[in-house]
């Protein structure tokens, strides 16, 4: 993991935010990128106000695990900053590291020994039970993804052929989670890591790391894309609630043909990534 330089004003409300919540923690940065976005401001006529945004990819170690958890401590870095600071939060249990999941164990080191640290818990120091340097399993971790496919694949097939009528919710749904399965594969395949939250935009965000390739299919920055990349994150389980299950047809169309771009592009990138694993071995 290559080093870059932290904003210090935006690490600091990092550190702050999570020590409020999670002390004692141990945080490691293990990837930082940053985008500009113009704002118009009603005071000038003349000029836009131009915002920086950072990301944060953190993984943090607490005994204050819960469920979710990354996602709150995300939301609150994004509520303290005012939305210029977004992050990525891997949040786990020190014993954790104990894994006997080949790929989760390498990932582990990888950010130990190459992440950046911003506090550590000097009662519960992280670090890996292991006399010799972890190996992924690759044959696993290819096994893992052609099982995402397959799963991404019989979820676009079934909404995509689908006849019924006023369901356009439900068709979605499948969608989504074709589009969680297509995300948890790649993490496993770039980051040999499993994650523990499987809310569709976090792992999206927790794919940026690697590839530019959810934003480039799905976060379109108009109202219109805006509002059906939410229709896609909205989890299933919403339809344990949901009264009327309608919606535009236009809309499932568009999600349905990004989400077989997303899957196609995805093979791709991991077909060169497995062509890269095999001049290893």
């Amino acid at each position: 993991m290559q080093h870059v330089p932290l904003p210090t004003d935006a690490v600091q409300i990092v550190k702050e935010t999570i020590s409020k919540g999670y002390l004692p923690c141990t945080v490691y940065v293990f990837g930082y990128r940053s985008s500009s976005s113009s704002q118009c401001s009603s005071l000038s006529i003349v000029k836009n106000d131009t915002i920086i945004i950072h990301h944060f990819d953190l993984l943090v170690f607490s005994n204050r695990v819960v469920a979710n958890g990354g996602s709150n401590i995300a939301n609150a870095i994004a509520e303290r900053s005012n939305k210029t600071i977004s992050a990525t939060v891997l949040l786990h249990k020190v014993i954790d590291l104990a894994t006997k999941q080949p790929g989760q164990k390498w990932f582990f080191n990888e950010v130990l020994l190459g992440g950046q640290r911003l506090c550590i818990d000097s009662t519960a120091p992280p670090f890996i039970l292991s006399t010799t340097i972890p190996q992924r399993n690759y044959d696993l971790d290819c096994a893992f993804w052609l099982k995402c496919v397959a799963v991404a694949n019989f979820n676009i097939k079934a909404a995509s052929e689908s006849l019924e009528v006023n369901v356009v919710l439900c068709k979605i749904a499948l969608l989504h989670v074709a589009t969680v399965q297509i995300a948890l594969g790649l993490i496993r395949v770039f980051l040999g890591y499993t994650p523990r939250e499987y809310g569709l935009h976090y792992l999206l965000q927790l794919c940026g790391h690697f590839t530019e390739l959810p934003v480039q299919v799905f976060q379109h920055q108009t109202v219109v894309g805006i509002k059906r990349y939410k229709m896609l994150c909205a989890p299933p389980s919403l339809l344990h609630h949901w009264i009327r299950l309608a919606a535009c047809e236009k809309d499932f169309t568009i999600l349905l043909v990004a989400c077989e771009d997303f899957l196609q592009l995805a093979n791709a990138l991991v077909e060169k990534e497995f062509n890269g694993w095999n001049k290893l071995g």
